[in-house]
């Protein structure tokens, strides 16, 4: 692969946030949306890293692959919660951080990029844990790599 597009939340980071002093996974959008102005850039300080993915990422950068977080985010506040996590347990790691607004903007994004690197759809892969996303990228010819498919270790198997 020449271009990976990872996603956060569920894939580079095991959702876990404390609300009303318990720890659960997620929330509401209205609630989510409350949260992420009430903690700002810590919104995410209970979260963990996914060490496979983690791992997968660093070999496909060995490999020469360039790096890029895909993520949907809601405010600027969501976004650079995001950033402070991934500088914290993915620092170097990649090239850039996106932002899009809905899910259903990543496979447009991913085409778009692709189109400016000079290089195919196929060339491109998502990791992600909303297999209706992976979905689209199977009908545009972009690899898809569901999460669980890293965890289980069966992503070089072919």
């Amino acid at each position: 692969m020449k271009a990976i597009f990872i996603d956060v939340d569920g894939t580079l980071s095991s959702p876990c946030y404390k609300v009303n002093g318990k720890f659960q996974i997620g929330m509401s959008d209205t609630q989510w949306a409350a949260y992420c102005k009430e903690q700002g850039v810590d919104t995410y300080r209970w979260c963990r890293p996914v060490m496979p993915v983690k791992e997968y990422a660093l070999k496909a950068k060995a490999a020469g692959a360039k790096l890029y977080v895909l993520t949907t985010s809601g405010t600027q506040i969501e976004t650079a919660a995001k950033r402070k996590f991934i500088d914290l347990y993915y620092q170097g790691i990649f090239d850039e951080i996106y932002a899009v607004g809905h899910d259903d903007d990543k496979v447009k994004f991913i085409l778009q990029k692709a189109d400016e690197l000079g290089i195919a759809p196929s060339d491109c892969e998502l990791i992600e844990d909303t297999y209706r996303i992976l979905l689209q990228t199977i009908t545009e010819g972009i690899k898809s790599t569901h999460i669980t498919t890293i965890l289980t270790g069966i992503e070089g198997q072919e």
